[in-house]
């Protein structure tokens, strides 16, 4: 009975403490949260910027007037500035620090994210590669796997075949393709 009960008070203080680290991971993700919102809608407003300059520009292209350009670009120089807030130089440059940490953690982790996908692709290359090819005969009917147009095999040269859809011929590697009917054979 004894043993029970301290058994039950070490299950729920680890549980306490299993909660207690739940909560912080919690706030901490939440808050990771909000700063990648955070990047991702100043990236936002920079890209709408950039698109709103681009238009000042095809304009001055198209017509080469400068001051319609710079009354343009003022504009809209003077509309962004209309949205800041002054700040102290301090809370500025801590602000600015905190978004170069977000994103410089954020390109890390995109860059890690692009290196697995780059080895997996590197994987299914080889796998694919390995793949026994299927064996086709002149005559198979046959179509590209993301396809859905149906031709015959008029030749096979190496790992290409010269597939005849009829109206049109193409070459094809023999492992973009997929047999739909083999060849009947009369006998």
């Amino acid at each position: 009975m004894v043993r029970t009960g301290t058994r039950l008070q070490e299950e729920e203080s680890k549980a306490r403490e299993e909660a207690q680290r739940l909560e912080k991971l919690n706030a901490k993700i939440k808050t990771k949260l909000e700063n990648y919102q955070e990047l991702y809608d100043h990236d936002q407003r920079m890209i709408l910027l950039g698109n709103k300059v681009d238009k000042a520009a095809a304009k001055y292209f198209q017509g080469n007037k400068k001051r319609p350009l710079v009354s343009e670009l003022i504009q809209i120089v003077e509309v962004e500035n209309s949205k800041r807030q002054k700040k102290s130089a301090t809370v500025a440059k801590a602000e600015r620090v905190k978004q170069a940490e977000v994103a410089q953690e954020a390109r890390n982790k995109v860059k890690d994210i692009r290196e697995e996908k780059k080895v997996e692709r590197k994987k299914a290359i080889i796998k694919e590669k390995n793949k026994p090819l299927p064996l086709f005969k002149i005559g198979d009917r046959v179509r590209l796997q993301d396809g859905k147009a149906v031709g015959s095999i008029d030749s096979i040269e190496k790992r290409k075949a010269i597939v005849n859809y009829g109206q049109f011929t193409t070459h094809v590697g023999l492992e973009q393709l997929e047999l739909v009917e083999r060849k009947k054979v009369k006998g």
